[in-house]
């Protein structure tokens, strides 16, 4: 019974401030300061979660938050900006201050598994109207995600998108495409097993999806430099490592930022290429890990 009354509580004040739209920023601004709080704080997480499918059900999920310095607007029904805009915490707070202190005005930024586009829109305002972003997402639905926020954040003429997947050739590969309703990022072209077995993922749920090598994009975009490259693909970062080789060699790469696990194959290989690790946001078994080039492996190039 209680556990209902709650229920309904919760649902009611959801109802409320999406019927008296003045009512959300007030709601939002007071529920950030209890975000963590045991009781009251669990009471606002509830009613936002419900408002946010309220949000999403209406197509209007779309409010302007705040990444360090930078304002930017981002769908808040996903699962890195949820957080953010209800609780006032940032997804992956130590990547989002490498960017701020890595990237800026003229720098080009490559988002390989860019999903809806928290990091491309990030680099985008911190690359300014003289830099250049370019992100690969090759889920459909997601990409016109990623598009809807370029033209949000008014940034389509730095931004090129591309609705492709990066990997160690040319060709046609099968995407598993995330079941879960607030986290798109779990679609991968390497399907873990427990994923599968925990239904996120599944064999009925697949698209063909074209593939490119990062190594035949650069050689065809134009550009010189790549200062920053983000890698997020879900289990499949060893194959686009594998199309990316001949750049990494001749030293046009200047960092990469991966979710990867530590001491794994990845992490192996880029050591062993001449760039130096450490670690950004740690999760359960996987790191987001900063790679950058030694002194030794600058001066060769």
């Amino acid at each position: 019974m209680i556990r209902q009354a709650y229920r309904f509580a919760a649902a009611a004040c959801a109802e409320t401030i999406w019927r008296c739209p003045f009512l959300e920023r007030p709601f939002v601004a007071s529920g950030q300061a209890a975000w963590a709080w045991p009781g009251v704080g669990r009471f606002y997480r509830s009613t936002a979660s419900r408002l946010v499918d309220r949000m999403r059900r209406a197509g209007s999920p779309f409010r302007q938050v705040t990444l360090g310095d930078v304002r930017i607007v981002l769908d808040v029904s996903e699962f890195t900006a949820w957080p953010l805009y209800f609780g006032g915490t940032p997804y992956e707070p130590a990547t989002v201050d490498y960017f701020a202190r890595t990237l800026g005005p003229g720098h080009v930024f490559v988002d390989v598994g860019a999903n809806h586009g928290y990091f491309t829109m990030l680099a985008a305002s911190l690359v300014g109207d003289t830099g250049r972003v370019v992100a690969f997402e090759p889920n459909p639905k997601v990409f016109r995600q990623l598009q809807m926020h370029a033209a949000l954040n008014h940034v389509e003429a730095r931004v090129s998108l591309l609705p492709t997947a990066l990997a160690e050739s040319q060709g046609e590969a099968k995407l598993y495409i995330s079941l879960e309703d607030t986290n798109s990022g779990l679609s991968s072209l390497t399907p873990g097993a427990e994923a599968l077995a925990l239904g996120s993922l599944s064999e009925a749920h697949t698209l063909a999806v074209r593939l490119d090598t990062f190594d035949r994009w650069l050689a065809s975009s134009g550009v010189d430099y790549v200062d920053l490259v983000k890698i997020d693909v879900e289990g499949a970062e060893s194959r686009v490592l594998a199309g990316m080789r001949a750049s990494l060699a001749a030293g046009t790469v200047g960092a990469v930022v991966c979710e990867t696990e530590w001491g794994g194959p990845f992490h192996r290989t880029l050591c062993a290429a001449g760039f130096c690790a450490r670690r950004l946001d740690a999760f359960d078994v996987l790191t987001n890990i900063v790679f950058t080039r030694t002194a030794s492996a600058k001066a060769s190039h």
